[in-house]
């Protein structure tokens, strides 16, 4: 076993970081809302967009398993 050291930040080695950074400049980009429960709908429909997103981009994947 080698242990491999990581910088303390390090989002390129992150994939889960690719997907957050794509979700908030891509699906939302419109960052001024008015209200919590704005907040919370945009939000969701970044979330919704990018599961879509995900599942379109893997049917192999899910068939596979």
């Amino acid at each position: 076993m080698e242990l491999f050291y990581l910088p303390p930040y390090s989002p390129e080695l992150n994939d889960i970081e690719l997907v957050w950074r794509q979700a908030k400049y891509q699906d939302y980009p419109q960052r001024a809302q008015t209200s919590t429960e704005a907040i919370g709908a945009a939000v969701d429909r970044a979330m919704r967009r990018q599961r879509e997103r995900i599942r379109q981009a893997t049917p192999n994947f899910t068939q596979a398993a």
